[in-house]
């Protein structure tokens, strides 16, 4: 029976604004509902009349007919908008957006030099960009620091230049309501299972991740402290002062929570009748009951009623930014920020770009931080300690913390993709933690499987707390600390990757490891008088020149000689058996099909959310990332094949190891670049009506069957290769071979550009 879509515009209650629902035909009839960016009664209903025009198109009911439809309904682009940016899989890049807006140095000899800034959040990698940039901590107070996960979002500065400019990226409307529906949808899990007011608000203002802080927006949820009992000794009341009056919770949240568990009793009662009293139910039949509530509750209108109220509260902090120039979507949301002013200007200019990165709890509730992807920033940064004359051109590219998403499976392609746009890696790790944590182990891999060895310089940070009876002098120190670099290497990346990337990536360390302390002045020792405040800062500044000396020297290789590695693709098809078997032992130990050491069976509500976001295709930032399992398993195979060539062309010329070692590095990263993706088309925009029938399924032992699909998702997409002939594993075997192959004809290329013209 065929279905009538109609779609409907309706002021959103308690706002000025419309917002236009309807049922989705490429999402399984259900409900969405998005706001139109305006006020206008008869703009909302002549934007409702053209979308009814578009829902009754079925020739236009696909991710390939936006351009057709952006054509036909070029004067409502709002209307094309809503309608695919639910169902489109492209993802909007962010960066290409500031590129537009302030363009970077294009990398060039003796041009400005490009270094990406990776580590831990708390190593003190902010801290070590401020002083590369001359910020003062107590003044500047730009980038924003913390104690923990402060960086969210990309920040660029650029040093060198007459004046200020900024450039600032947000999330799409699209993906701003994408991550409000999860956490909303999250607490209303919590208040299904009768969780307290804390718990619920906690799961819809601090996610997970510490990425999407809608705290930072809405304001946090304040819970009455207990009048006594129970102070810690760091949270000790001062002797004499008195108690303070705790803050309430503001209006809007608190009718926030009464929404939730509206939603929530409503969603209960709904399914109970059929299921049984969720108290009654255990293990599968439990999972499936609050799977079957969740869902209810997400299709009710209260549900997307409150969605978009919160909407609607974020999009009000955008009224209050300071001076700049917007650009907007069609459907008025805004997509950056950008500003300009002279050099005279700093501290207002500095105060302005501040807002958007700023975490400071007396601003929760005004910030926009969470929705900020970027920030861009060029000016005359220069730190003192820099000597006179000598010229200071860099841009400095800050990231997130690779711990920041913990538990994350992989370290996300979002990052490996960045080490071919720059010249330099600077990690940063504590002297103190020894190279100890996941992320440094998957940092150190990637880096060394992608072939960016002699890109790469480590500073050992908080050096001031390495000590020891054992550790005497400062060399002894030094020492202590690399030693844990290197055990990282020989025992990680030798496993992991290759014996001869690990024995490349230690030599090269050798001299490209810095070791610093006291970063943050407000940590200096007390007993420190001004004297010895100046002579240490002094002496920083040496270290802090030396560093920036090595990442110019380091950003201008040698050029590599016009010589080509050779190799036999016939055990190729055994590579890719061991890229397809590793690949299928990770995730059938996440599926809870096998156990693996160290890795922990993911949670049924976690696959649903994994499914959601390859179904939607917006997995920005998710903890289960298979797309980057693969990355990284293929990567680190064809390591191994990269570094055993049978010969070198042309066969004549003499070439030293080192040489070779250098060919076949830049082999790797085009390799690595193409390997991005090739990974996501296999997992993701060629299964995506797979995910989608695997996220959309309800009713009994939906949960078990939700796993079970992706797992044949998983087996189908990246087969075995066996000995009997497989069509659909031969083809992922050739996949893997016109990729080297592509790979070897664009060195080819290159090379050929670089002989001389006599030869």
């Amino acid at each position: 029976m065929k279905t009538n879509y109609t779609a409907k515009a309706k002021r959103n209650p308690g706002r000025n604004g419309f917002v236009i629902s309807f049922r989705h035909p490429l999402r399984a009839g259900k409900k969405v509902c998005k706001g139109l960016g305006t006020s206008d009664e008869a703009t909302a209903l002549k934007l409702e009349e053209q979308m009814n025009l578009l829902l009754a198109r079925e020739d236009l009911r696909s991710v390939g007919s936006r351009a057709e439809a952006a054509r036909e309904f070029a004067a409502y682009p709002a209307i094309v908008e809503i309608f695919y940016g639910d169902i489109d899989p492209s993802a909007t890049s962010h960066r290409a957006a500031r590129e537009r807006l302030h363009p970077l140095p294009p990398i060039e000899p003796q041009n400005s030099v490009r270094t990406l800034i990776l580590g831990n959040s708390g190593v003190g990698k902010t801290t070590l960009l401020r002083r590369l940039i001359g910020c003062d901590a107590e003044h500047d107070r730009f980038p924003a620091t913390s104690t923990n996960r402060t960086t969210t979002c990309e920040i660029e500065i650029i040093t060198g230049r007459k004046d200020f400019v900024a450039a600032v990226t947000f999330l799409t409307r699209h993906q701003t309501q994408q991550e409000v529906i999860e956490s909303v949808s999250n607490a209303v899990l919590k208040a299904i299972e009768g969780e307290p007011d804390s718990v619920v608000m906690k799961d819809l203002l601090d996610d997970s991740d510490q990425r999407f802080r809608l705290k930072y927006a809405l304001g946090d949820w304040q819970t009455p402290k207990p009048k006594a009992g129970g102070s810690s000794s760091f949270d000790a009341p001062v002797k004499g002062k008195a108690e303070s009056k705790s803050p309430e919770s503001s209006r809007f949240l608190k009718a926030t929570l009464t929404a939730i568990r509206r939603i929530a009793d409503a969603a209960r009662k709904e399914v109970e009748p059929v299921l049984g009293a969720l108290e009654t139910l255990k293990d599968e039949e439990r999972s499936y009951a609050l799977d079957e509530m969740q869902q209810a509750g997400e299709q009710s209108d209260d549900f997307l009623d409150l969605v978009n109220e919160i909407m609607d509260e974020i999009a009000e902090r955008f009224s209050a930014l300071p001076a700049g120039k917007f650009s907007k979507s069609s459907t008025g949301w805004p997509d950056a920020w950008s500003y300009s002013v002279a050099a005279s200007e700093r501290d207002s200019f500095l105060a302005a770009v501040r807002w958007f990165c700023s975490n400071v709890k007396e601003e929760w509730g005004k910030l926009l931080t969470p929705l900020v992807t970027g920030i861009r920033v060029s000016g005359p940064f220069r730190p003192e300690w820099v000597p006179s004359g000598e010229s200071y051109s860099h841009v400095f590219v800050d990231t997130q913390g690779l711990d920041h998403e913990k538990p994350a499976t992989e370290l996300s392609s979002e990052t490996t993709s960045m080490f071919g746009q720059v010249q330099n890696i600077l990690f940063v790790e504590s002297g103190n933690d020894s190279l100890k944590s996941q992320s440094a182990r998957k940092i150190m891999e990637a880096i060394a499987g992608a072939g960016y060895a002699a890109n790469l310089t480590v500073v050992l940070s908080k050096m001031d707390v390495v000590v020891g009876d054992d550790i005497p002098t400062a060399e002894d120190r030094k020492a202590k600390a690399f030693s844990g670099l290197r055990s990282l290497i020989d025992n990680e990346v030798s496993r992991n990757v290759s014996r001869d990337a690990a024995r490349q990536l230690a030599a090269h360390l050798e001299s490209s490891t810095f070791y610093l302390g006291y970063l943050d002045p407000k940590k200096y020792p007390e007993s420190w008088g001004d004297e010895d405040k100046a002579g240490f800062e002094e002496s920083l500044g040496k270290d802090m020149w030396r560093i920036t000396e090595h990442l110019v020297a380091q950003a201008n290789p040698q050029k590599l000689q016009p010589s080509v590695p050779e190799y036999s693709f016939e055990s190729l098809g055994l590579a890719v058996r061991e890229v397809s078997v590793a690949f299928q032992e990770v995730w059938e130990a996440l599926l809870g099909y096998k156990r693996v050491e160290g890795i922990t069976p993911a949670k049924w509500q976690s696959i649903k959310a994994m499914a959601r976001r390859h179904a939607e295709g917006w997995f920005y930032d998710y903890k289960l990332r298979p797309i980057d399992t693969l990355i990284r398993i293929t990567r680190n195979v064809l390591t191994r094949f990269l570094e055993s060539p049978l010969n070198w062309v042309p066969e004549k010329k003499k070439i030293s190891d080192a040489e070779k070692a250098a060919i076949i590095d830049r082999l790797k990263r085009l390799v690595n670049d193409a390997l991005t993706e090739l990974s996501k088309s296999r997992l993701w925009k060629i299964p995506q009506l797979r995910w989608q029938s695997a996220y959309e399924l309800s009713g009994t032992g939906s949960t078990f069957t939700r796993k079970q699909r992706v797992h044949e998702l998983f087996v189908h997409q990246v087969p075995v290769p066996q000995s009997i002939s497989d069509r659909w594993a031969q083809a992922w075997v050739e996949e893997i071979k016109q990729l080297l192959v592509g790979a070897l004809e664009t060195l080819k290329a290159e090379h050929q550009a670089e002989k001389p013209s006599h030869e």
